[in-house]
């Protein structure tokens, strides 16, 4: 009887620690500059995942700038390991879970809008209810995911034939809420834009657009309910793990824990057991050969770094079309600048981030020969100095997506120079 009660007890504990997602109150996040490789093996050998450090993205390279979340409960230990690896460090984040409870829409009733971070289901109701208000647009199903869920966009097209095709994917790492909101405030500006603003206007008329706003929707979901820093996809994999670095999977150059990625099945940078192990990416990847005669370029929104990104990530050795992608990449965070400060750096992946292999930008670039470019969006309110990594406010949604939004207007100009916006239409 003693035994079962216990049971019963932890049964119960166990539930409530379910019921509500885990808190990081009194966490504290830091700003280390790697800039020695025993400082790197350092960071890499750190247990990571609930109650223990974290990391806004994985240490991978000497030079590097790494955000890591430190509980209060390693504080001490965290600071020892400063002081006797001599890193530099900058506090960055006071308390996480301020920022937490920031990103907490007033309610999710199924209105839907730009205050807040919204459930799965209440962006596709959302996507639905723009099929059925303009004529131009269709919704599209784009892949499936391990626990079944749809993956959905728009296609947005005022021209049927005539029209270059362009490809959004966004929120491929489930953590990144930032990416999947700005894409929404972007597909809702699209399809309002006035006379008065003929940047937006030319695009959202002559572009013919392919935006899915949430590629990791099981991942999200589970960042919204359990765990907020979780990134991966949601299949098992052993007794404990779970879930495959989405944009790890993709067959272009990939390899079991290759560089940029890890063969340990527990890590957030996990590759995968091989290309494309994961539904979400080979679905995707099937949804986009589907439409390759419609494709002139394509585009992944992450965040959070202040970047703009083009092949390659596995090699130093530059793009063939280097020259052209690093022109478009200059005159396209250029403007971005320009509405309120922000400042992005740009140029390969290997070179600008780190190196890193089989990711989606990549991908179609190697199988369909389109550009393949990847944006991390801004990391800290520009106005104010605020720095909150990955963990957005709501009311950074606009900002951001309108100086992104301001960017791709010039993206696609610079791209029609270049020739990449010409249309096949023996291929229509």
């Amino acid at each position: 009887m003693k035994y079962r009660e216990c049971f019963i007890v932890i049964l119960a504990v166990l539930a409530l620690a379910a019921a509500e997602p885990h808190r990081f109150d009194n966490h504290r996040v830091y700003r280390l500059r790697v800039e020695r490789d025993e400082q790197l093996q350092v960071l890499k050998s750190l247990k990571t995942g609930q109650n223990s450090y974290e990391y806004f993205d994985e240490p991978r390279q000497t030079g590097q700038e790494v955000d890591i979340i430190i509980p209060p409960t390693l504080q001490s230990e965290f600071e020892t390991i400063l002081k006797d690896k001599e890193f530099s460090a900058k506090l960055v984040i006071n308390n996480l879970q301020d920022l937490v409870d920031r990103e907490r829409p007033q309610s999710d009733d199924g209105e839907f809008g730009w205050d807040g971070f919204y459930s799965v289901d209440t962006i596709n109701a959302w996507l639905y209810s723009l099929e059925e208000q303009y004529p131009e647009v269709t919704v599209i199903k784009g892949g499936s995911t391990y626990e079944g869920r749809d993956i959905l966009g728009v296609n947005i097209n005022r021209k049927p034939g005539q029209n270059p095709g362009i490809f959004i994917e966004s929120q491929i790492h489930a953590n990144e809420w930032i990416a999947s909101s700005s894409t929404t405030w972007i597909i809702n500006k699209l399809l309002t834009a006035t006379e008065a603003e003929p940047g937006i206007k030319d695009i959202a008329d002559n572009i013919n657009w392919y935006i899915i706003p949430l590629i990791n929707a099981d991942g999200y979901e589970y960042t919204r309910n359990v765990y907020r820093m979780w990134r991966k996809t949601r299949s098992p994999f052993g007794l404990i793990c779970n879930g495959v670095d989405p944009n790890r999977n993709w067959d272009v150059y990939w390899e079991k824990g290759g560089i940029g990625s890890s063969a340990n099945m527990c890590d957030g940078s996990f590759a995968g057991p091989s290309a494309f192990s994961e539904v979400e990416t080979r679905t995707l990847s099937e949804y986009i050969l589907s439409i390759r005669d419609n494709l002139n370029f394509y585009i992944a929104f992450h965040s959070a770094a202040n970047m703009l990104l083009f092949p390659w990530g596995h090699t130093p050795n530059p793009n063939v079309q280097y020259v052209q992608f690093n022109d478009i990449a200059e005159s396209t965070v250029n403007v971005l600048k320009q509405r309120y400060g922000t400042e992005y750096t740009f140029g390969p992946v290997y070179s600008t981030i780190y190196p890193t292999t089989g990711i989606s930008a990549d991908w179609v670039h190697y199988t369909l020969g389109i550009p393949g470019f990847t944006y991390e969006f801004r990391y800290m309110n520009t106005l104010t100095g605020e720095v909150y990594g990955g963990l957005v406010p709501p009311e950074e949604i606009q900002p951001n997506a309108e100086e992104v939004l301001d960017s791709l207007v010039e993206l696609v100009r610079k791209a029609k120079e270049y020739g990449y916006m010409d249309v096949d239409t023996s291929k229509k």
